[in-house]
């Protein structure tokens, strides 16, 4: 059996690191951990890694069939406070807020290359 010990990062392809760095900055408050290569930015969001990787055309079949590339869990304050900033800053939100199984909250928006995020909270 091969044990694995976690995932390092996840890969997300976009097509203007620039602003996808940007964005996953002021939304998620990531931050640079390696920006020296040509072709990707790796950021991080301790214990969250992931790699934005220049691509010039995003073609992205989870998102047409409303499936999230990431799913991030926060309490019910910041999923509150999340939604009154995507107002502010013209963030679409694609999906919700909707109620859960479990009686927390569920919300679907894009990414400038229109890759699907999901942000919930559970009771």
């Amino acid at each position: 059996m091969i044990i694995v010990e976690g995932i390092d990062h996840l890969n997300l392809a976009v097509t203007d690191l620039q602003k996808s760095v940007a964005f996953y900055s002021e939304i998620f408050d990531f931050e640079i951990e390696d920006d020296a290569h040509r072709g990707y930015v790796v950021m991080t969001l301790d214990p969250i890694k992931i790699k934005l990787v220049k691509v010039d055309k995003v073609e992205n079949p989870l998102s047409a069939l409303n499936i999230p590339q990431f799913s991030f869990v926060m309490d019910v304050d910041d999923f509150t406070e999340a939604i009154t900033e995507f107002e502010a800053k013209g963030i679409e939100i694609v999906k919700g807020p909707e109620t859960t199984e479990n009686g927390g909250e569920t919300l679907l928006f894009k990414d400038p290359d229109n890759n699907l995020i999901e942000i919930f909270y559970t009771n």
